[in-house]
């Protein structure tokens, strides 16, 4: 029976085993449950890696789980500061809670986590330093959300303080930090009395390989341009880029 045991737990790991197992017990501080080691090995698979396995036509990515972790990273993230800032307002709760989450900040602690030597990808992906860094702070999200199914909200949250938090997240450094590029940008502008606009100027690829160019122009001259997976990402990236040259950051 106990042979029997090992065998299952054996083809259940395989090829999520060794080294990248036994990495994955320290990150957490706890032993995944035997169910659950499929969530784990999902929170790692980006979508171009998905593709080549079992039914195309059933995502086994890590979206779904990334989509349920940021919705419990914000749950758990508002009960901390709650707790913590007993005598602030809603507002500033709101502020701290954006910056813990911001796309910059997960992607910051998953690398230092070591998330990234840890992710699925398929070889024939288009891969940059700075991308491979973004795909490990939405690991990072699915991470939370493999968690939460296994263990439930008491051992998530703990994981998220005693894992992210504490050891990452300096909270007086945070309380004093803007990551606002685009608003600190359109704040130098109403000051200043200029036009600022972020225009799209490239988009290539296609499905999950496409990316998006965002060009921040002052009064019609381009100051600053990036490219990210999502508009969005691509517009604050360019701001801080303009930020920077226009020594905004201080």
């Amino acid at each position: 029976m106990e042979s029997e045991r090992k065998n299952i737990f054996s083809k259940l790991l395989n090829p999520f085993h060794g080294k990248t197992y036994a990495r994955l017990k320290r990150l957490l501080g706890f032993t995944p449950s035997i169910a659950s080691i499929s969530l784990y090995r999902q929170a790692f698979r980006h979508t171009s890696a998905a593709s080549r396995i079992g039914d195309p036509t059933v995502n086994i990515s890590n979206e779904r789980l990334e989509f349920l972790g940021d919705a419990i990273l914000d749950a758990i993230i508002a009960d901390f500061l709650f707790r913590k800032f007993a005598l602030k307002g809603e507002g500033f709760l709101t502020e701290m809670r954006s910056k813990i989450v911001s796309r910059d900040q997960l992607n910051s602690l998953a690398e230092k986590m070591g998330l990234a030597e840890m992710l699925e990808i398929n070889g024939n992906f288009d891969l940059q330093h700075h991308t491979k860094v973004s795909l490990a702070g939405n690991a990072l999200e699915s991470l939370i959300g493999a968690i939460y199914l296994d263990k439930g909200f008491n051992t998530t949250r703990k994981f998220v303080v005693n894992k992210l938090l504490k050891p990452f997240v300096d909270m007086d450094d945070l309380e004093i930090r803007n990551d606002n590029y685009k608003s600190i940008l359109f704040q130098y502008a109403q000051r200043n009395r200029n036009k600022v606009e972020f225009l799209l100027v490239e988009e290539n690829g296609r499905s999950h390989q496409k990316t998006f160019a965002v060009a921040v122009m002052i009064d019609e001259i381009e100051i600053a341009r990036a490219s990210q997976f999502t508009k969005k990402k691509a517009e604050q990236m360019s701001a801080r880029k303009a930020c920077e040259v226009l020594k905004l950051l201080g």
